[in-house]
């Protein structure tokens, strides 16, 4: 019985040892892509040409805002 829970623990060591070893494995090619893209390709910052986006008027807003109640509303009749 000795001999059989010996080669069981020493396989249970060795799969998690290739795990741990796959595991680490990826997380350093993970860590080195990541290196690699910010440093080849840098994030771009907000240009000054940009145009701004455009903001919705004050009258579409209440426009949408009761368009949104009104349906409620009726949703909730309904049920």
């Amino acid at each position: 019985m000795s001999e059989l829970f010996n080669a069981g623990l020493e396989l249970m060591v060795i799969g998690m040892g290739i795990v741990f070893v796959f595991l680490a494995m990826l997380v350093a090619f993970v860590s080195l892509m990541s290196f690699l893209l910010t440093a080849f390709f840098p994030e771009n910052t907000a240009s000054p040409n940009t145009k701004p986006i455009p903001v919705s008027s004050n009258q579409e807003d209440e426009d949408v805002i009761a368009a949104i109640s009104a349906a409620v509303h009726r949703y909730r009749e309904e049920r």
